[in-house]
């Protein structure tokens, strides 16, 4: 389950995960999270072929729903758990309402440091991670600038 929030992110009620990623009247929260290494490179997510939204898309690390009477913060840090397989201090960037034809989401998009963890992604959700090459520098200022770009 989901909180239900309406335009002011003001939690209004309670959804199933299935339901509001069907229908962009109902928002709900979800967080992205952007890891760096200690040369400030962004480490790059490829997301699974085999998920039904977006599948093979290069972005964010990490990325997840978050659940009902979760604190956004909390929910970055089980995706990053889940998804990469290890934990590390996160800042908050900002907030963005995000629209989509099946659904509508605040985004809370955090930020956080790799140090050499060992990494044991989730190949249900990633099929691959890679510090960005040169061929991906470019891909990474774009989804920053996208971030930093986007209303709220």
């Amino acid at each position: 389950m989901l909180d239900l929030v309406n335009e002011k992110d003001e939690v209004v009620g309670e959804v199933e995960k299935e339901v509001a990623n069907s229908d962009p009247k109902l928002i709900h929260r979800e967080v992205s999270v952007y890891i760096f290494d200690s040369q400030n490179r962004l480490l790059m997510g490829q997301r699974s072929l085999k998920k039904k939204v977006y599948p093979g898309i290069w972005g964010e690390n990490a990325a997840g729903h978050v659940d009902r009477v979760e604190l956004p913060e909390i929910a970055a840090h089980r995706e990053l758990n889940e998804e990469i397989g290890f934990d590390t201090e996160l800042k908050f960037l900002k907030k963005s309402l995000t629209i989509f034809s099946n659904e509508t989401h605040f985004t809370y998009y955090y930020i956080g440091k790799y140090e050499g963890q060992e990494i044991n992604f989730q190949k249900e959700e990633i099929d691959g991670l890679y510090t960005n090459p040169d061929e991906f520098v470019q891909k990474g200022i774009d989804i920053v600038k996208h971030i930093w770009d986007s209303k709220e």
